[in-house]
């Protein structure tokens, strides 16, 4: 794990988050598999209702995680996430969406960004790259779901241009955090998928596939929009390397939860 990344544990849960952003105002995460009271085919701390959870215990462990962390779970809002770079400005009338409505109107929808203190924004992933961004100056916090699809998309490039469109953000002040995934020793796909990244994010294997750094390609999108390269910091967890520690669609399969990736101004 990246040294500028610590471990916050209650219980037998923990998460990680990033020191420079929690220094900044920020309360900001990045959660584990272990504690939590989901159990049978779905087990440790599962924020996925649509994964073959009860939905009370997926429930209760949003409960946990706000009471660990320190925010008003009446005040999160979930998207439903499927692989686009759409990117939604939410507000405190969205709270409860995608937890307490479940079938909320914030639908193919993989970013959320919000100027309201208190508002928490949560995104779910098993191996997709989670992007956490704030802008400590102008108090805008943004999250978003970075599978290989969304950042082929380069929605995390443009969640950093709405931010400074729609709250004026200087992208120099913007400080982002790339979250546990899968990692570039890992991640191999298709000759035809590893296409849609620039050849010095491909590493060519002896099977006519490759693989694929999405923690560089975020950085650099990122960086890309004025972001400065000292301020983005990747987590260097992958979670097949640590299924152990984290969901991980690609090793656990039909037994996959959702971690989630969390960050609420203060």
């Amino acid at each position: 794990m990246n040294k500028e990344f610590y471990e916050i544990k209650n219980a037998d849960r923990s998460c990680i988050a990033l020191k420079k952003m929690s220094d900044s105002g920020f309360i900001n995460g990045f959660t584990r598999r272990s504690g939590g009271v989901s159990r049978g085919k779905i087990e440790g701390f599962n924020f996925g209702f649509r994964v073959g959870d009860e939905p009370e215990n997926v429930l209760e462990n949003y409960k946990l995680l706000a009471e660990d962390m320190g925010f008003d779970i009446r005040r999160a809002v979930c998207a439903r996430q499927t692989h686009t770079d759409n990117i939604r400005i939410v507000t405190s009338a969205d709270c409860g969406k995608g937890i307490f409505q479940v079938d909320s109107d914030i639908r193919d929808t993989d970013g959320l960004i919000t100027a309201e203190r208190g508002v928490a924004l949560i995104i779910f992933t098993a191996d997709c790259v989670p992007l956490l961004l704030c802008d400590p100056v102008k108090k805008i916090a943004a999250a978003s779901h970075a599978g290989w699809r969304g950042t082929a998309q380069n929605i995390g490039g443009k969640t950093v241009r709405l931010m400074r469109e729609k709250f004026g953000c200087d992208p120099s002040d913007i400080i982002a955090a790339i979250g546990p995934s899968i990692g570039p020793c890992c991640f191999e796909v298709d000759r035809a998928t590893a296409e849609n990244f620039d050849e010095k994010y491909r590493i060519p294997k002896p099977n006519d596939k490759f693989h694929v750094d999405l923690w560089a390609a975020n950085r650099d999108m990122i960086a890309a929009e004025g972001v400065r390269v000292g301020n983005i910091f990747v987590s260097e967890e992958c979670t097949i390397c640590n299924s152990d520690k984290y969901y991980s669609y690609r090793t656990h399969k039909e037994h996959t939860g959702r971690q989630v990736a969390f960050i609420a101004i203060k």
